[in-house]
């Protein structure tokens, strides 16, 4: 779980920004990989034990799941396109997949994070071994 460490000190680190995000409304990020990986953060701490459920673009269930002590969830083996991504006492965004961004100009594989932050922003990290 030391990615959970590494995104909780960036979303600390990002809270204070929350409220300057250029487009408070923003709600949609686009990521690689088949793997959603997210920290959701409420009032500058992690949101525990909020249920978190990912739809489809046709909004059939993808996945359900539930944020872990420190706001953490993890989803995998996900095709790609278009999902919508609910936490209960957070909100909604919307989360892209796209393969296109799986390599680096090194031929790295790069693993994705996404930060939710204050129902104001959603960030995402690219975390490259």
């Amino acid at each position: 779980m030391q990615w959970t460490a590494l995104a909780l000190l960036l979303a600390a680190s990002l809270c204070a920004a929350a409220s300057r995000c250029p487009d408070p409304r923003l709600r949609q990020a686009t990521i690689g990989g088949d793997t959603i990986t997210g920290s959701v953060v409420l009032h500058k701490r992690p949101l525990k034990f909020a249920q978190v459920r990912l739809y489809f673009s046709s909004e059939k269930a993808a996945w359900l799941g539930t944020t872990d002590a420190n706001g953490g969830f993890v989803t995998n083996e996900l095709q790609p396109g278009n999902y919508r991504l609910d936490v209960s006492g957070w909100g909604t965004t919307t989360v892209r997949l796209n393969p296109d961004l799986d390599r680096t100009s090194f031929g790295q594989i790069p693993s994705w994070n996404l930060i939710l932050i204050d129902n104001v922003c959603v960030d995402s990290t690219q975390i490259v071994n």
